[in-house]
């Protein structure tokens, strides 16, 4: 084993538990949103959605024992989770190698940095310099490259997120914040406006003629209406509570219509039968409307 191949062993070492770092990280911060987010009933305002409410009774695994609203709660902290670990790791200064590993070994201090400076050097101080060296990286633990005091804290802190993400779901620990109070503080946020605020397809229909600021109601007090610039009143007289009656009714009766005279059905001879015939051919023409007549 040379110096490089050392170097780069404790690298690799050193890489690999900055990404189970990160794994912990992010598991924890996806547990205690997801927790959060249930406790909130976060769920069931998602399934009140347009486009979720379709899955507001569907069920996944075994038993039907997730909802799908959960299975949506769960993509959601997972996806927050992934952003905010790349926020919190995104300007972890990048570990200096050498000194790092001589941090964590002391009998390397001040040594391993000249040896590897000095790596391409062959001499009787240098080589020697170089086999001191190897010699203690090969009796040393890669285990000790690892931040116990943050390893700790890391692991403590997931098995306590984990135990309240558990209990919260056994027991389905719920808060009273129901989907219509969160439309509720939605509607407070400012710049961002309420369905239930919004101008129906009615409101916004504006009839031919009218200017558009002053549409009419016409199932208010005044009832006339523009067509094709002449007013129409609908109006109902006061107290007659009948509406429109439906076609069909049983009580109207159906229209009187009065019968033609009767005539004597015969065979009439049409003039066009006899007009603007090929030239040649109107004897033979003739003969057959009258073979058709007679027969």
């Amino acid at each position: 084993m040379d110096i490089d191949n050392f170097v780069e062993k404790q690298e690799a070492t050193v890489n690999k538990y900055q990404r189970i770092y990160k794994i912990i990280d992010l598991t924890i911060i996806a547990l205690t949103l997801f927790t959060i987010l249930k406790i909130l009933n976060i769920d069931q305002f998602i399934l009140t959605l347009r486009t979720f409410e379709l899955y507001a009774d569907s069920t996944y695994g075994p038993s039907g024992m997730i909802s799908a609203g959960e299975l949506l709660l769960a993509a959601i902290s997972i996806f927050l989770a992934i952003i905010l670990t790349f926020a919190f790791h995104y300007r972890d200064r990048k570990v200096l190698l050498i000194p790092f590993i001589e941090e964590r070994f002391p009998a390397l201090q001040e040594r391993l940095r000249t040896a590897f400076d000095n790596r391409d050097v062959h001499n009787i101080i240098s080589d020697d310099l170089m086999g001191n060296v190897l010699d203690v990286a090969s009796k040393i633990d890669n285990s000790k490259l690892i931040e116990k005091k943050r390893l700790k804290k890391s692991m403590f802190l997931l098995l306590a997120v984990f135990i309240m993400f558990t209990t919260i779901n056994v027991l389905d620990y719920r808060t009273g914040v129901t989907p219509d109070d969160i439309n509720d503080l939605i509607d407070e946020i400012p710049g961002i406006t309420s369905g239930e605020n919004e101008t129906s397809p009615d409101e916004q229909f504006t009839l031919e003629g009218d200017s558009g600021g002053n549409s009419e109601d016409l199932v208010g007090e005044t009832a006339i209406i523009v067509v094709e610039g002449e007013e129409v009143d609908l109006s109902l007289p006061p107290g007659a509570g009948t509406g429109f009656t439906e076609s069909g009714d049983d009580e109207s009766l159906p229209p009187e219509f009065e019968s033609s005279s009767a005539y004597e059905v015969g065979r009439i001879s049409s003039p066009a039968y006899y007009e603007q015939l090929p030239e040649g051919y109107e004897s033979i023409i003739k003969e057959y409307f009258e073979q058709m007549a007679n027969n």
